[in-house]
């Protein structure tokens, strides 16, 4: 009995109990299955997109739906067989798969990103975005780098996503190989770091570690502004060397 007890000199015996009781994740057809379907479906978007036209977030929906219905065929609970093995009582659909799936989803990344697409469309709609591309056009003089400069730090106010969709609508008359193409992506996903309001990532990380916007500024976004500029001047550097 001595061997258990806490004190300076006495050796302690290792708890096993603690790791033989924690359940392991076991690997079954089922799951694996449902990975596979989840890729294909993902895989699926895009190749829909380029054979049929079929925009992306239509295909988001329907590869949803198909693996909503194969694995309520296949019978899958998910962690919702715990549940219902602890004796709890479901009423209406089954609980397991897809449905115990939503019940994780971030509602407050959503409705943002639904909030900031209506927004660019409803600018869109309103003629707002092709008059800041003419104005940016006429300040930058049709330099691909100052372009992507002002786009980059307007991403850091505005969610990179629908802003790169905005720029698509902007300058529908630039040729796919241009390099400003290249550079809207580096700057929108860099510099919508540079304050926590332009990226879901950063709305997620000041609602889920409870980070205030001025503690982002101060800690954050001097670094990330300074990563902006380093990577478009390296992204410069990079087309002079090798053309």
């Amino acid at each position: 009995k001595d061997k258990y007890k806490k004190g300076p000199g006495i050796e302690q015996e290792p708890l096993q109990e603690d790791f033989e009781d924690n359940d392991v994740e076991v690997i079954t057809r089922q799951k694996v299955a449902a990975l596979v379907i989840g890729v294909v479906g993902i895989v699926m978007v895009p190749a829909l997109k380029i054979g049929c036209g079929l925009p992306p977030y239509l295909g988001m929906l329907l590869a949803l739906g198909l693996m909503w219905l194969l694995t309520d065929v296949f019978g899958f609970q998910g962690h919702a067989a715990g549940d219902e093995e602890q004796g709890a009582d479901h009423t209406g659909p089954p609980q397991g798969g897809v449905v115990s799936a939503l019940k994780k989803v971030d509602l407050t990344g959503l409705l943002f990103f639904t909030g900031v697409l209506l927004a660019v469309g409803a600018l869109d709609a309103a003629g707002v975005l092709s008059r800041y591309a003419n104005f940016m056009n006429a300040i930058c003089k049709g330099s691909a780098v100052k372009l992507a400069t002002l786009l980059g730090l307007s991403s850091a106010v505005v969610d990179n996503v629908p802003l790169v969709e905005a720029a698509i609508d902007m300058f529908k008359g630039t040729t796919v190989d241009d390099p400003l193409w290249q550079l809207v992506a580096l700057s929108a996903g860099t510099g919508g770091s540079v304050l926590s309001v332009g990226s879901i990532a950063g709305v997620t990380l000041m609602s889920m570690e409870h980070v205030g916007f001025m503690w982002y500024c101060r800690k954050v976004s001097v670094w990330a502004a300074l990563g902006f500029f380093c990577g478009l001047g390296l992204y410069q550097l990079l087309r002079l060397t090798f053309g």
